[in-house]
């Protein structure tokens, strides 16, 4: 996943967002496992609020209300930003 938000309202399979670089799953049901540098993350309100207007909109009678589903993100152990080598740094930085 580059980035974007995905909404499951159910259960999803093995190895859920494997290999995630960014953006935000959010799951209603159980998830089996998750996939490489994929990690729980903690909803705040304004999240709750867009989940229920997403699902509101799209008349999706989810049988998880919003405030229990799970969030999950990137942890990021993936990102190579920094590992440049140094001949590769000069390049990109002047």
């Amino acid at each position: 996943m580059q980035r974007g938000r995905i909404i499951v309202c159910g259960d999803v399979s093995a190895n859920m967002g494997d290999s995630m670089y960014d953006g935000m799953i959010f799951v209603g049901g159980e998830v089996k496992s998750l996939g490489s540098d994929c990690v729980e993350g903690e909803m705040n309100e304004y999240e709750v609020r867009w989940l229920e207007q997403k699902l509101n909109n799209a008349e999706i009678n989810s049988k998880t209300p919003a405030s229990k589903f799970k969030k999950y993100v990137a942890g990021k152990k993936l990102w190579n930003y920094d590992n440049l080598e140094p001949s590769e740094r000069k390049g990109i930085l002047g």
